[in-house]
């Protein structure tokens, strides 16, 4: 049999991908939650940007086709972020558990599901990677598992354990592929003097790992197009924070991004268009052939 066709195949190529992968190059004297919660700000107004552009309906009208989706549901958000889909899915579902382990960002997330008048959301402020399902009590307790773009999911431990706490349905929804965003990649370049490595997260490996593993992933891929566009010292500020997760952002760092920013912006306004390839997988974790 060829290796490729073994699961642990592709268990250990996710492994070695993020050995080598951008993850792999963030800084290990730093608090990955204190860069999140540096970010809260950012993702909130994101977040509420696209509220109406359409992932969401995206997303949640293809689970409802694929039936499961439906009103009353419980649902566990992994790494919920700002509320991006936490928001709309409380709106429809019974009750929703959102796991979110920065601080800050939770914060965002509490304070525009009260805006809302959202009395369905539960907090969970713990990191997936370490949580116990066990001794949380949320084994098979959800008809619906979701995780969207979230570093949480970063091997078979941590896919697994989704199936764990699930007693229907499963969704993920990562990138596939390179990302094309030209302002990081140039900036890279220009401060390590290297290209931009890959990011460890490419929807490839968890679908071939479940599909071999004996479940029924049904999966749609899809190029997600943004313009991104703000101010110099907004753009400033947010490629100082993103480069902070790599490196001590010296003085002479910052004067690099800013050389590039104010380079590229025009009447005060810095502007690029960005490019990235998603992937969604969604499963059942009870229809599985051993």
């Amino acid at each position: 049999m060829l290796k490729e066709k073994c699961p642990e195949f592709w268990e250990q190529a996710w492994e070695n991908a993020h050995k080598h992968s951008l993850h792999a190059r963030r800084r290990s004297d730093l608090d990955q939650m204190k860069y999140w919660d540096s970010m809260a700000e950012f993702f909130a107004k994101t977040a509420r940007r696209r509220n109406g552009d359409g992932r969401q309906q995206k997303v949640l009208s293809w689970l409802e086709r694929q039936g499961a989706w439906q009103p009353g549901i419980e649902v566990l958000d992994i790494g919920a972020g700002a509320g991006l889909f936490t928001i709309p899915m409380a709106k429809l579902a019974s009750r929703v558990t959102a796991l979110e382990p920065a601080p800050a960002m939770l914060n965002v997330l509490r304070s525009w599901a009260d805006e809302e008048g959202l009395t369905n959301v539960d907090y969970l402020d713990q990191e997936w990677e370490i949580l116990d399902v066990q001794e949380e009590g949320l084994s098979g307790g959800f008809d619906l598992v979701f995780a969207s773009l979230t570093p949480g999911i970063r091997d078979v431990e941590t896919l697994d354990k989704m199936c764990r706490c699930s007693r229907k349905w499963c969704f993920l929804c990562d990138f596939g592929g390179r990302r094309c965003f030209p302002g990081h990649e140039e900036l890279w370049r220009l401060i390590f003097n290297e290209k931009m490595p890959l990011a460890g997260h490419d929807i490839m490996y968890p679908l071939n790992y479940l599909y071999l593993s004996g479940y029924m992933p049904s999966f749609k891929a899809w190029i997600d197009v943004r313009d991104r566009e703000m101010p110099v010292e907004e753009a400033v500020a947010s490629f100082e924070q993103y480069f902070w997760s790599y490196t001590e952002p010296t003085p002479e760092i910052k004067k690099t991004i800013r050389g590039y920013v104010e380079e590229q912006s025009a009447s005060g306004v810095y502007r690029e268009i960005y490019r990235v390839r998603l992937g969604m997988i969604l499963w059942s974790v009870t229809d599985r052939m051993e």
